[in-house]
């Protein structure tokens, strides 16, 4: 319900930033992967980043200019971060470089599912570069603040 409210809050702005700046926008949007992000890690159940990113979608259709649409990034950053840590999961005990891993596979898979909204010809290949590397970015810097909150959490005594 948080993500939900976040959402919400930042919703206009990043709009703006979307038709403004693709770049910005993709950087900033990485606060929409804050909380599935702090779930993951501080739940510690496989799947939970999905979970989460389904109930803030859901919760979000109502006051988002995308309305229902909002679901599929949310869903998408969230299935190829759980994914990702699941395969490595399955290799090895999860390592701290895992978690930024998954989330830069879930900045190009959010980065793949904006460009049919982005018109190359109108933008140029510059612009698509500098969105992509503000995806990645915006990801890994919420995986990032992720990992400082789930520990100032463990070290308050609270856990999932």
């Amino acid at each position: 319900a948080i993500g939900a409210l976040v959402l919400g809050v930042v919703s206009p702005a990043t709009s703006a930033l979307a038709a403004a700046f693709p770049p910005a926008y993709a950087f900033v949007a990485g606060i929409h992967s804050l909380l599935p992000f702090i779930a993951r890690r501080a739940l510690g159940f496989d799947w939970a980043a999905t979970l989460v990113g389904v109930f803030m979608g859901v919760l979000s259709v109502g006051f988002t200019a995308l309305g229902p649409l909002i679901v599929v990034p949310l869903v998408i950053s969230g299935v190829s971060f759980d994914a990702t840590l699941a395969v490595q999961r399955r290799r090895r005990p999860l390592r701290e470089s895992d978690y930024f891993v998954a989330a830069a596979v879930s900045g190009v898979m959010l980065f793949v599912v904006s460009l049919p909204v982005m018109n190359p010809e109108r933008i140029g290949i510059g612009l698509l570069v500098l969105t992509l590397l503000g995806r990645l970015t915006g990801q890994i810097a919420a995986a990032g603040v992720a990992a400082l909150v789930t520990r100032r959490l463990n070290h308050a005594g609270i856990r999932g």
